[in-house]
């Protein structure tokens, strides 16, 4: 830790020096990134869910002054590999858990029996409700990831099974390295010829009983890909926005260099506070004089300076802008050279290319450097 400016601070080295309330940005952002995470919100929600805690892990830091484009990245792969880990080894086990073995009774089944002889799954279960013209079929497909709060699992292979007086039966054979989830579901054949999945799959579970692997994996890399997700919509943020900041920095310096804006902090009027471009020496709202350091005044060669109170006035004005003294032809003007020299002079005369103010005795227009023939003057 150092103490710079009587503030305590902190000292990461590579990723440079936080204050206590930005240290708490990145670590505070990930973590509530990662409660929504874990507590299903970007299942939940879908896209839009992925892309509001992409934006909360994104933005809180930035909020707090974060702008190292390297602690930003520390914030996304920290929220990754917590994501990963806790759901992977926690979260989506407890989801396993909680939904194997017997599935409890729905509209259409009850008593609804799974076991596993060792190659495969054996269904009984009641049916409700009178069997004409309907089918009872067990609808499985094999698990590829375990997720937060969702299983990456595409149901569609369907097995039919026997209906005797109610009684719901049939065996399925299964490969034991692989995990699977199903449900039964019933056919009703509808109007011409279409048919009615009735049924649902909220009575879905995991066969884990014909199951001879491990689940950690599968829990692993549904996280990952969960969290993949999230991951790169915050880095597409982080790369676009770090893209538009340096090209408006760089537009930014371009302009102030060419003198077509102020520097940062400055441009604006001191009296209202609006908007001052380059070169004017009055706002235009209030018609307070613009007064700035010396450094940043344009350096036009038709301006001189007031003799009363040495403002900065444009050649062809009648009363000063900042204390109103009015200026008479007869007094001496102060006319500023290209290379930087000046003279004072009574008499002026017109550049007839550019129409500044220059000295009568000038050879050359102190502004665009045109050269008068003697005879013309």
């Amino acid at each position: 830790m150092n103490n710079t400016a009587g503030a305590k601070t902190f000292d990461l080295k590579w990723f440079g020096t936080l204050s206590p309330i930005q240290l708490l940005g990145v670590v505070g952002a990930p973590l509530i990134a990662l409660v929504l995470t874990l507590l299903g919100f970007g299942a939940l929600c879908s896209c839009l869910g992925m892309l509001m805690i992409a934006i909360v892990l994104y933005m809180l830091p930035k909020m707090l002054g974060v702008e190292n484009i390297k602690l930003m990245t520390l914030v996304g792969v920290l929220f990754t590999v917590a994501a990963v880990l806790i759901g992977g080894l926690v979260m989506a086990p407890m989801l396993v858990e909680d939904n194997q073995g017997d599935p409890p009774d729905n509209d259409f089944f009850t008593d609804i029996e799974y076991t596993f002889p060792g190659d495969g799954v054996e269904i009984s279960a009641k049916v409700i409700g009178d069997m004409d013209s309907r089918t009872v079929y067990f609808k499985y497909g094999e698990v590829k990831g375990v997720g937060f709060g969702i299983v990456n699992a595409l149901t569609d292979i369907m097995s039919p099974m026997d209906v005797t007086g109610g009684i719901v039966s049939g065996a399925i054979a299964l490969d034991p390295d692989k995990l699977y989830v199903g449900y039964l579901t019933i056919k009703e054949d509808g109007p011409d010829g279409e048919t009615t999945v009735e049924g649902s799959d909220t009575s879905m579970s995991f066969l884990t009983g014909a199951f001879d692997g491990s689940i950690t994996p599968l829990c692993l890399w549904g996280c990952f890909m969960g969290t993949l997700y999230i991951v790169i919509i915050f880095f597409m943020i982080m790369i676009f926005s770090s893209f538009m900041r340096t090209r408006m920095e760089k537009t930014r310096q371009k302009m102030e260099k060419e003198g077509r804006l102020y520097p940062q902090g400055y441009g604006k009027c001191e009296e209202c506070g609006a908007i001052v471009l380059p070169g004017e020496v009055s706002c235009r709202k209030c018609g307070a004089y613009i007064d700035r350091p010396e450094e940043m005044k344009p350096k036009k060669m038709d301006f001189f300076e007031c003799s009363e109170c040495g403002a900065e006035v444009p050649g062809d004005a009648k009363l000063c802008p900042k204390c109103g003294a009015p200026f008479d032809e007869d007094d001496e003007i102060e006319i500023v050279h290209a290379d930087g020299t000046s003279e004072t002079t009574r008499e002026t005369t017109v550049c007839p290319e550019c129409g500044a103010s220059v000295p009568a005795t000038a050879s050359f227009c102190t502004k665009c450097g045109a050269k008068f023939d003697k005879s013309e003057k």
